[in-house]
């Protein structure tokens, strides 16, 4: 099959196997756009009543409330699934190209897991007080730290010259 994109598309679920750089990228550079244009798509719809609540307090003025976001953490949250879902048959046939195990596809993925569910608790937690909560805020910088070590260590390795030969995971690719 000569089309990168169309090729990843039917190998979603094909974890065995080699993909060189040149099946690899094309197809994840349209699943990462395309992963965007919906997330960002559906977030527009998630917030288009953001603000739209104001209360009236007893001077007269109107002050906004603290939005829901439950709605734009689901999409958040699905958004992330979707991604995975898309890249990570690819990431594994990468990976093993390189003569790697999948599982090293799965370096950011509890980071990226941690962050969006520490995001969530960290702004519902505002709507419940003023006060924010510091030491979570702290432990989620850590972690976004440490999620892009993770991911531009995977995006390193993803980038280097496959094996050449057949290796422990197959033939070299066509």
């Amino acid at each position: 099959m000569a089309n990168p994109i169309i090729r990843g598309f039917r190998s979603l679920t094909r974890f065995s196997g080699r993909d060189r750089r040149s099946q690899f990228w094309p197809y994840a550079g349209v699943a990462v756009a395309l992963t965007f244009v919906i997330t960002g798509a559906a977030n527009i719809w998630s917030m288009s009543g953001f603000w739209a609540e104001t209360v009236q307090v007893s001077d007269g003025a109107e002050y906004g409330l603290m939005p829901d976001l439950t709605a734009f953490f689901a999409v958040m949250a699905a958004s992330v699934v979707a991604y995975v879902g898309l890249l990570a048959a690819a990431v594994s046939r990468r990976l093993h190209d390189l003569g790697k195990s999948a599982r090293w596809g799965l370096m950011p993925v509890p980071f990226l897991i941690f962050g969006i569910g520490g995001m969530a608790l960290l702004m519902n937690g505002l709507t419940a007080t003023s006060e924010p909560n510091l030491a979570l805020f702290l432990l989620l910088f850590l972690n976004n730290a440490a999620y892009m070590v993770g991911l531009i260590s995977l995006i390193v390795l993803l980038c280097l010259r496959g094996t050449a030969g057949p290796n422990r995971f197959g033939p070299e690719p066509a």
